[in-house]
């Protein structure tokens, strides 16, 4: 097993940091570039936003190259899944695509993976006190999941690094899972997703050359539920032949896509709530919080991957508790960080403020 993650993450990395200096000589020439603006927007230069494309040949090429089609039929329509969203986000990265038509790009690669590649949530795990649940109930479900995490993601990348890193720790953890416990197609998959994310984060982080836009957020996004899925599943359909089980999945499923998850969906209800689209843009992240206040995007991104790896590390022990509590408990955790974080950026604001009041006003993608 030990191969096929060196030759994963190997082939999807280079790729990846070897076509990105083209990808931005090309988006420069072709003027192809996100401009800053007194808005939403952090950075201060003209940045090509195309870094998706080299996450998404890094992964593709990886994962193909080195998985049996015929031992691993279902894995096989990704890739369909996976073109198709390719091409939504770089039409969105270039000339803008209808949130309507994004939306139902999403959910067609979603019914592909869910219905031709037999992948969907057969239980609830006793949340809400529902074990199993119907086939068409799971893959309702299923499609539903996919699609929120895409967008979760898509949401979370607004600074330097973030959403690459964030991506980066699910593609290990899952892969690292599967790995010991003799997944090899997804384990390939998984490392060739953390290799291509490993090249393009060499050139996101700090002052960044690339962003990577929707087309590298969606196919983030669209991985790694798929992997998180295939993780919930497992153990609990082979909960007893796997040399290394967790019993309470769907909790650790959770910690390990805390931020983007947890952010996604504090933004969507404070939206509502003001009588809004889910949909529309504003400055509610909890990464606007930082930079706004004055953080460096490494220092917020630093500050943000630390709550999602407490979130980890916190799952460990209510792996025995069940899975309602479990994520409920999480959740709650999340919820007093957030209220704690946004405290202690507001008690410091001025002072933060008035270090970078030489810099230019802070402008998020």
């Amino acid at each position: 097993m030990t191969e096929f993650v060196i030759l994963a993450f190997t082939i999807s990395l280079i790729i990846s940091a070897f076509s990105i200096p083209v990808i931005i000589r090309v988006a420069q020439l072709k003027n192809l570039t996100d401009d800053p603006d007194q808005g939403r927007k952090t950075h201060l230069n003209n940045t090509p936003t195309l870094g998706g494309v080299a996450i998404f040949a890094g992964l593709l090429v990886a994962f193909t190259s080195l998985y049996d089609l015929h031992s691993f039929t279902d894995l096989k329509f990704i890739t369909p899944a996976l073109v198709i969203l390719f091409f939504a986000g770089i039409k969105d990265d270039v000339l803008v695509l209808d949130p309507i038509k994004k939306l139902a790009v999403q959910i067609l690669c979603a019914s592909i993976i869910v219905y031709f590649g037999n992948l969907r949530l057969t239980s609830l795990w006793g949340i809400m006190t529902v074990g199993e649940i119907p086939y068409f109930l799971g893959i309702a479900l299923t499609i539903f999941l996919i699609v929120a995490m895409i967008n979760a993601f898509n949401l979370i990348d607004g600074i330097n690094g973030l959403a690459g890193s964030l991506g980066l720790i699910a593609a290990v953890y899952f892969g690292s899972w599967f790995a010991m416990n003799g997944f090899a197609s997804l384990t390939v998959l998984s490392f060739s997703l953390a290799g291509a994310l490993v090249g393009f984060l060499l050139f996101n982080y700090n002052r960044a050359k690339i962003f990577m836009g929707d087309t590298g957020s969606m196919a983030i996004g669209f991985i790694i539920a798929i992997l998180a899925v295939r993780f919930v599943e497992a153990n609990r359909v082979q909960l007893l032949t796997i040399p290394y089980p967790v019993v309470n999945a769907p909790a650790m499923a959770f910690a390990v896509l805390s931020v983007p998850l947890f952010d996604m969906i504090r933004v969507f209800g404070v939206r509502l709530l003001q009588k809004k689209s889910p949909f529309s843009a504003d400055r509610n992240h909890i990464h606007h919080y930082f930079v706004d206040r004055g953080f460096s995007h490494a220092r917020a991104t630093g500050w943000l991957l630390g709550i999602n790896l407490s979130c980890m590390i916190i799952a460990y022990p209510l792996d025995q508790i069940r899975s309602a509590w479990g994520i409920s408990v999480l959740f709650l955790y999340l919820t007093v960080m957030s209220f704690f974080v946004c405290r202690y950026l507001k008690k410091t604001a001025p002072e933060r403020l008035q270090n970078a009041v030489k810099v230019p006003p802070n402008t998020v993608r």
